[in-house]
């Protein structure tokens, strides 16, 4: 029977891989590598074909800043903030998820790519609420630059999307290895809780119809009479079958007879013929 990882133990799993992509989104998206960031993979620059342009800007979609620009609304600022912070919470949630349908034993592909999937999920959903919560198009890479597309357009939603899913091509491996090493190091730890139901020796069969068929039959039909009818021994008849108008007991006709029994002496061989010598 295949059980799958408890909820301590995915929860153990999830905190792991969200902590360092935290560590990621801190250390690669703020304000001061951003000039760093824009040479390596700003479109039209000297590296725009090298192998590095493609993962920077995906990397870069989640780019945020801690302080504001002068001019700049306060709801774009705190829609550009809370993009990380929402792609970071709903990875873990998601991340419980995924543990929960992985199974204890054996189960490292499927927590490797479910966790490398739901970060991209998590990015797209957390680039659209914070657009959302600016009122425009809030990513590094927006075709219309960032504060300068309305989130009212149709066509910003597929480009968020496709970049939320970019930040999870570059970064969800990365969460889904930590989840795997942190599966494999849990992996003893967790007991193994089996239930089995519980199955009667092959002899208990034998045992039960044996003593079923050596018990008496309580089940007799109402028509057999177990009645006991007592008996006088001095005569031959049964007595009547009730007594006193009670069914079911014997009783004897005791009437008083005043009859008197004359007793003979036997009659005794007489040797001398009758005549007495006296």
């Amino acid at each position: 029977m295949t059980h799958n990882i408890s909820a301590r133990r995915g929860a153990k799993i999830a905190v792991f891989p969200t902590l360092v992509l935290l560590i990621l989104v801190a250390a690669f998206d703020n304000q001061w590598i951003r000039h760093w960031r824009d040479g390596r993979g700003a479109e039209g620059g000297n590296a725009t074909h090298s192998w590095i342009a493609g993962p920077v800007r995906g990397l870069s979609a989640l780019a945020w800043r801690a302080t504001k620009e002068a001019g700049e609304p306060a709801r774009v600022f705190f829609g550009m903030m809370a993009e990380p912070v929402i792609t970071v919470v709903l990875t873990f949630l998601l991340l419980m998820v995924v543990c929960r349908g992985v199974a204890a034993r054996r189960g490292r592909w499927t927590l490797f790519l479910g966790s490398w999937f739901v970060t991209g999920v998590a990015a797209a959903v957390a680039l659209i609420a914070g657009s959302a919560i600016a009122g425009t198009g809030i990513a590094n890479g927006v075709t219309d630059g960032t504060g300068n597309t309305q989130f009212g357009r149709g066509d910003i939603y597929y480009t968020l999307i496709a970049m939320g899913l970019a930040f999870g091509l570059f970064a969800g491996w990365l969460v889904g290895f930590v989840a795997v090493l942190v599966y494999g190091s849990t992996e003893l730890s967790e007991p193994m809780s089996t239930t089995q139901e519980y199955e009667a020796p092959s002899y208990a069969d034998y045992t039960s119809s044996a003593m079923s068929s050596a018990a008496p039959s309580y089940g007799a039909s109402s028509s057999e009479d177990y009645s006991f009818t007592p008996t006088s021994p001095y005569s031959s008849e049964p007595a009547a079958g009730s007594h006193g108008g009670s069914p079911g007991y014997g009783a004897y006709e005791s009437e008083p007879t005043n009859t008197t029994t004359e007793l003979t002496p036997p009659h005794e061989s007489d040797p001398y013929g009758g005549a007495r010598p006296y």
